[in-house]
C-alpha cells in the first residue's frame, strides 16, 4: 500500500490515523493479493474535493520529516522591506532547511507545547504523540 498527500502540499504521511481516503487505485473490488493499492489522502479535517493548498508566496516541499527530531526556530518569518519591519505569522518556527513543518513530522524537546502553522496556514502544535513528539492539529 502507498499514501499520497493529495493536495498540493505534499506532505509525508507519518500516522495515518490523522488522514482520511479520497479516492484509491485500483478501485473497490476483489484483486490478488499481490495487487498494490495507492491511497490520496487529506487531513482528517479537510474536504476531498477543496484540498489545501499552498498560500501565495510560501513553497512547499516534499519530505522534510526529521527521525532524530531536528529543526530549528533560527527563522521567525521576520522580512524586511524598504526600512520597516513586517513579521509573517506563517510558519514562525521552520526546520533547519527553512521549511514548513507538517502535521506529523518530529518536533523538538525544546518546542514541546509550541504552536506554529503549517505551509497552507493551518495551526499546528508539537506534543508527544504517537511515541515522540510530533507536530499535530
Amino acid at each position: 500500500m502507498s499514501y499520497v498527500d493529495a493536495s498540493e502540499l505534499r506532505r509525508s504521511v507519518v500516522r495515518t490515523s490523522n488522514w482520511k481516503v479520497c479516492s484509491q487505485s485500483p478501485s473497490a473490488g476483489t484483486y490478488r493479493t499481490a495487487t498494490k493499492l495507492a491511497f490520496k489522502i487529506v487531513g482528517v479535517n479537510e474536504s476531498c474535493a477543496h484540498p489545501p493548498r499552498p498560500s501565495s508566496g510560501a513553497t512547499s516541499s516534499s519530505g522534510g520529516s526529521s527521525s532524530s527530531g531536528g529543526g530549528s526556530s533560527g527563522s521567525d518569518g521576520s522580512t524586511s522591506t524598504g526600512g520597516s519591519s513586517t513579521t509573517a505569522q506563517l510558519c514562525s518556527i521552520r526546520s533547519n532547511a527553512g521549511n514548513c513543518y507538517h502535521a506529523g513530522q518530529f518536533c523538538r524537546k525544546a518546542d514541546v507545547g509550541a504552536t506554529t502553522t503549517d505551509a497552507a496556514g493551518r495551526k499546528i502544535t508539537c506534543g508527544y504523540e504517537a511515541g515522540a513528539n510530533r507536530w499535530h492539529y
